[in-house]
């Protein structure tokens, strides 16, 4: 059971990836729970791209 279910951050292997959401487009940005970390994944179109 203490399974996370959210994937580990690439960046610094801390934190996990959290889900944001804008208006009505779910899942806009994901970004690191570890306060230390500043790694943003940003959905743009339908590519993702990483700040």
């Amino acid at each position: 059971m203490g399974e996370n279910i959210f994937p580990k951050c690439l960046a610094c292997d801390k934190g996990h990836l959290l889900p944001f959401s804008f208006k009505e487009d779910v899942f806009e940005k994901w970004k690191c729970s570890n306060p230390d970390c500043d790694f943003i994944v940003k959905k743009r179109d339908r590519d993702g791209f990483r700040d």
